[in-house]
């Protein structure tokens, strides 16, 4: 008699099932009958398992009942009560097991117990087209097999190569929620069957009953890093990004992003995409304080929930916040920061779904794992594609990465924008163009006698009027640059005239027909506003980190693009140390003819139609 008995639940999936029994067929553990439990698949089925239980090395049984979406639990129950040996494992038939799957559950199994084990999905492609080798040779557990094929993330990547201490280690100190699950997970046959039948769930799923065996003193382990199988996408061939977006489902997502303005701005294009592929769904979004301005009227979020200053100076004003977050019940929890805090945030939220960029020190928290991207898309910034690529693992499909952020502003403060300015400008053509001075630390701004002779340059090429952007602690640092520029310049600037809320900012933005200066959260958000821009940037940052060509309104200027041989074998730790000399090279002559361009285009006395043809 066997010493393990394996129930592979099965409907109308062939084509899978048969890679699935390739994969029992390379186990290290071959002591082992398999039952198929069959919910009413048509006669292709039957003839499969005839076809190639000849060929492998362990028995097969074909357990069949006639299709009954309310009856899942009891084709399971007639295979548990059909089977020969004491240890039962479940599974599916489109989760190909890892070679060491029965191993792990068996070698690992103790007295009134139940192991449960993870599965990791598939791209479609890759599903389809793998074959009894790739099974063989184990090609569908190789992280660099699976690049080699184009795969774009890395779901679940520490899970399927952990081996050893590394799985210990991961198994022992996981986040995830003990449950009991039918695509991978094991039990000792007498412990089951203390429980009469299986609960049918409100879709007729047939879902294991944990409560109930822990009710009768049966304990839960998670082998998430060490009983791994690969979950084939087949259910999505015939599920278009259409299909999804028509979907009913109404999903519950936490987004996280406790970051500046320019990132929290980026992150909304998260909840507008997933409000684009599951209208029905809700989107929740933690976002620091100082940034809500950046989200008034945003109808693509449900709930904003601020992490204010005080949790990160006290830890039971955390505590109270982490506690608040478990009360949701999160489906899917996308962390678009990855620090502790957001990592914290992540594991109390308890959502079976958690996605996040890889970190090798933090994929233990997440059950998906994304690579970021080193290229930008041709129409949008690497920031924006990163964080659409967090989509990924519940919308594999989509890969429409030209998506920008937008500010959203009512009727009324539009209104009040266009009064506040209009007592500037002395005819209602006269163009109003804002300065964004300063960057938001010394090593991302322009030095200030560059940054005059710049000023200097739009004044004495346009008639317009000129806005300094600066923090009430930078008066001091703008009003030096202002004092370096020639007269024609300051009777051209009014440098008195500032926001004095960062929502204000964003309304007199918004009537401003450029912005012009150092790269930064100001220059995000007249992107989001469709303001054009001329963005100066740091040596220090990546240009194609931030720079958003979707619309063509947006240009970039880099030290880079003039001369790339300062860059060579330089990381930003060097760049970081150097940027002073680095600056000295970056002088406004280089890119004066790219200005003026820009200053003809958009700061003539000809009207400018900022308006936004939404794609979504």
């Amino acid at each position: 008699m066997s010493t393990v008995s394996i129930i592979v639940s099965t409907h109308d999936q062939t084509e899978m099932l048969e890679k699935v029994l390739w994969g029992f067929n390379y186990q290290t553990y071959k002591d082992f009958e398999l039952i198929i439990a069959d919910e009413g698949s048509p006669e292709p089925t039957k003839e499969l398992v005839e076809k190639i239980k000849t060929g492998l090395p362990f028995n097969i049984s074909h357990i069949w009942q006639e299709n009954n979406s309310f009856q899942k639990g009891e084709i399971l129950r007639k295979a548990i009560l059909s089977s020969k040996s004491d240890y039962i494992i479940l599974t599916q038939g489109d989760c190909i097991p890892r070679e060491d799957l029965v191993q792990v559950h068996y070698m690992n199994k103790e007295p009134k117990t139940v192991i449960s084990g993870v599965s990791y999905l598939l791209p479609l492609n890759i599903s389809k087209t793998l074959t009894q080798k790739d099974i063989e040779e184990q090609n569908c557990f190789k992280i660099d097999w699976l690049k080699s094929k184009g795969i774009k993330k890395l779901s679940k990547g520490t899970r399927h190569n952990s081996r050893g201490f590394k799985s210990k280690f991961h198994n022992t100190f996981t986040s995830a929620k003990h449950s009991w699950n039918r695509y991978n997970s094991s039990g000792w046959k007498k412990d089951i069957l203390k429980v009469v039948g299986f609960k049918e769930d409100k879709e007729g799923e047939g879902n294991l009953p944990g409560e109930d065996l822990q009710n009768h003193g049966i304990k839960f382990r998670q082998l998430r890093y060490s009983a791994v199988c690969v979950h084939l996408d087949y259910k999505r061939i015939s599920q278009t990004t259409e299909v999804s977006k028509k979907s009913s489902e109404n999903r519950k997502f936490l987004v996280i992003q406790q970051k500046m303005i320019g990132d929290v701005l980026a992150s909304t294009i998260i909840c507008r995409t997933l409000k684009y592929l599951f209208p029905e769904c809700t989107v929740h979004f933690v976002v620091n304080e100082n940034t809500l301005p950046v989200l008034y009227n945003n109808p693509h979020i449900d709930q904003i929930i601020v992490f204010k200053k005080e949790y990160s100076e006290n830890k039971r004003a955390f505590y109270l916040f982490l506690r608040s977050i478990r009360k949701h019940s999160y489906d899917v929890v996308i962390d678009a920061y990855g620090k502790l805090e957001s990592n914290l945030i992540s594991i109390f939220a308890q959502a079976p779904r958690k996605i996040a960029h890889y970190r090798w020190y933090t994929s233990w928290v997440y059950s998906d794992t994304v690579v970021e991207s080193q290229e930008a898309d041709s129409k949008n910034s690497l920031a924006n594609k990163i964080r659409l690529q967090l989509l990924n693992p519940i919308a594999p499909e989509f890969d429409d990465y030209s998506i920008s952020p937008k500010l959203y502003l009512s009727q009324k403060e539009i209104a009040l924008a266009k009064q506040k300015v209009s007592t500037l400008k002395r005819n209602s053509d006269q163009k109003l163009i804002m300065i964004s001075i300063l960057g938001s630390s010394a090593l991302k701004t322009y030095p200030s006698e560059y940054m005059s002779e710049v000023v200097d340059t739009i004044c004495s090429n346009t008639d317009g009027i000129l806005l300094f952007n600066y923090l009430p602690n930078q008066k001091d640092e703008a009003k030096a640059i202002y004092d370096q520029c020639n007269e024609v310049s300051k009777s051209k600037i009014n440098f008195d005239f500032y926001a004095t809320s960062l929502r204000e900012f964003i309304l007199i933005l918004s009537q401003c027909d450029a912005l012009i200066g150092n790269e930064g959260g100001a220059a995000n958000m007249a992107k989001a506003l469709r303001i054009p821009t001329f963005c100066i940037f740091s040596p220090y940052i990546v240009k194609a980190a931030w720079h958003d060509s979707s619309t063509g309104l947006n240009t970039a200027i880099h030290l880079n693009d003039y001369h790339p041989e300062l860059f060579v074998n330089m990381d930003k730790n060097k760049i970081k140390k150097v940027i002073g000399s680095l600056y000295n090279y970056f002088k406004p002559i280089l890119f004066e003819d790219q200005l003026l361009l820009f200053l003809n285009k958009y700061c003539s006395n000809t009207i400018l139609d900022n308006s936004l043809n939404e794609k979504y």
